[in-house]
């Protein structure tokens, strides 16, 4: 994509989230006017953080979803797909069955932990069939699948199942202020690692061979990215529950318009993310007023059609 074309692309994204994060202040179980968004407690305390963990939240999903599907050449590669946000889950109910510190930061940890062995498992599985699309859709829906209902079963089990679905519906209400700095210490490593295996990343994307041809450790590589797509998840997962197919649909819309500027891609990946998550929870927080719908709900309905239609494009 041409610079100028980009920076548009970038000016009126940015105003859409603008706009709808002011929306996204002034209504609510109360809605307030506009002259009162810089004053009011509940605003400044309450709705603000939540905001911001929704920005974090989309840099985390949307990156994510790009690195896998590069890594993998599969574009409908992302967290969900894969079975890394139902192995996050495993980690999580875990916690939750067996009395164990729900503490921010040692939640994110065995949801990392419990994400990166499901995503190992399905690397391992479809590496044999240089990640088909099909393959790795069956093979991380089965996986995912099978960690859920692990999840599942082991909060059932000792009773906690209601703890669970809360958790695991994906909804932003919960977020607290120690929630919302783990996601932002979190995107700031994403970001320097990012940055430091930038050039090496837009190689990988060229295939194995060239890659390797070009001085480029494959391996390690992908080993960095699964790290950094399980920490995501597991942070993700833990603070906010389970958001499905941002990762999916954010990269896909991203890549279409740039079509192999990596750069370009990542920061219209996240604007994309942003403004998804935004709306979605705008209208979780309205729609049934007083009463709140998980936005992790409202992501499955957009994304799963957008991934039936993505799924039917790699078949042609």
């Amino acid at each position: 994509m041409r610079k100028t074309r980009f920076i548009s692309w970038v000016a009126g994204l940015t105003l859409v989230i603008v706009v709808l994060s002011v929306i996204y202040l002034m209504l609510g179980d109360k809605n307030y006017p506009l002259s009162a968004l810089t004053t009011n407690p509940i605003v400044l305390q309450l709705r603000l953080p939540r905001l911001m963990s929704l920005f974090l939240a989309g840099f985390l999903l949307s990156v994510s979803g790009f690195l896998v599907q590069l890594m993998t050449r599969n574009p409908i590669a992302e967290m969900s797909t894969l079975g890394i946000s139902g192995g996050a889950s495993v980690g999580l109910a875990v916690l939750l069955a067996f009395g164990f510190s729900t503490d921010a930061a040692i939640s994110a940890s065995l949801a990392s932990i419990m994400a990166f062995v499901s995503l190992f498992i399905v690397m391992i599985l479809t590496a044999r069939t240089h990640f088909q699309p099909l393959k790795v859709a069956l093979v991380g829906t089965s996986v995912g699948l099978f960690a859920t209902s692990l999840a599942s079963a082991i909060t059932f089990a000792k009773h906690d199942s209601q703890a669970y679905f809360l958790w695991i519906v994906g909804s932003f209400s919960g977020v607290t202020t120690e929630k919302v700095k783990l996601l932002a210490v979190t995107v700031v490593l994403f970001l320097l690692i990012l940055f430091f295996y930038g050039s090496r990343l837009r190689m990988l994307a060229l295939g194995d061979d060239l890659a390797k041809s070009l001085g480029v450790s494959v391996n390690q590589v992908r080993f960095v990215v699964m790290v950094m797509v399980a920490i995501a998840s597991g942070v993700t997962v833990s603070s906010v529950g389970v958001i499905s197919f941002v990762g999916l649909i954010a990269p896909h819309i991203a890549k279409k318009l740039t079509k192999s500027n990596f750069w370009q891609t990542v920061v219209l990946s996240v604007l994309t993310a942003i403004i998804l998550l935004v709306f979605s929870d705008l209208l979780a927080r309205n729609l049934f007023k007083p009463y709140e719908f998980p936005a992790g709900s409202l992501t499955m309905l957009i994304g799963a059609p957008f991934f039936i239609w993505v799924i039917s494009q790699e078949a042609k």
